[in-house]
């Protein structure tokens, strides 16, 4: 019986297979995107399941097979999901997560951006523009965002453009940008190679 060995995890996505287990595809600090198979984590009377639910934050112990990782046991480690039961709150971190599992490969460890992630999932909800925030750090981690000089020839930002920027690169939303489109669009932009295909989270309209 192989041993089981403990990693920080976000859960980014599950699918329901079989008759009671849960796959998951989750982000770890200690090795990057993995995907797991937690067998009868939808029994009733499983302590897994309802841990193991996008956007949780868990200490999740696995072990290594040749059918790949196995959930032999999982603790809460941070956010609950009382928080995103608001519409806006789930709204944020849809986005962000989906913007990970389009651009993370498996098993490349980024603990910058595992902490950058933990740090945005807490602030769903709080205040506009999170997710254009956690974009524009999430860019400059994995070293898509071009440097100042060539920022300012692409897109010369304003003064408040650039302020909300540099809260940005350092974890932090600034609610004064009034009209987000030009680094919505610098976004798009720079994505645009990044990604198999367009995101669908954005979409949501939320009232």
């Amino acid at each position: 019986m192989p041993h089981s060995f403990p990693f920080r995890a976000i859960v980014l996505k599950t699918y329901d297979v079989g008759e009671a287990d849960r796959y998951c595809i989750l982000f770890t600090r200690e090795r990057g995107r993995l995907s797991a198979r937690a067998s009868g984590a939808r029994r009733l009377q499983s302590r897994l399941g309802a841990m193991l639910l996008p956007f949780q934050q868990v200490t999740v112990q696995l072990k290594e097979s040749s059918a790949g990782f196995i959930v032999a046991g999982v603790l809460p480690s941070g956010e609950t999901l009382e928080r995103f039961a608001r519409l806006r709150a789930f709204a944020d971190a849809e986005q962000g997560t989906e913007l990970l599992l389009s651009l993370l490969h498996e098993e490349e460890p980024l603990p910058e951006i595992f902490d950058a992630t933990s740090t945005f999932l807490h602030s769903c909800g709080t205040a506009p523009h999170q997710v254009l925030a956690f974009t524009l750090r999430l860019l400059s981690l994995l070293g898509l965002l071009p440097g100042q000089k060539e920022l300012r020839n692409f897109l010369d930002p304003s003064p408040i453009e650039s302020r909300f920027m540099e809260a940005a690169l350092r974890g932090i939303s600034l609610s004064f940008l009034e009209n987000p489109k030009r680094l919505d669009r610098l976004c798009a932009f720079l994505l645009e190679d990044q990604l198999k295909s367009p995101l669908r989270a954005g979409k949501v309209v939320l009232s």
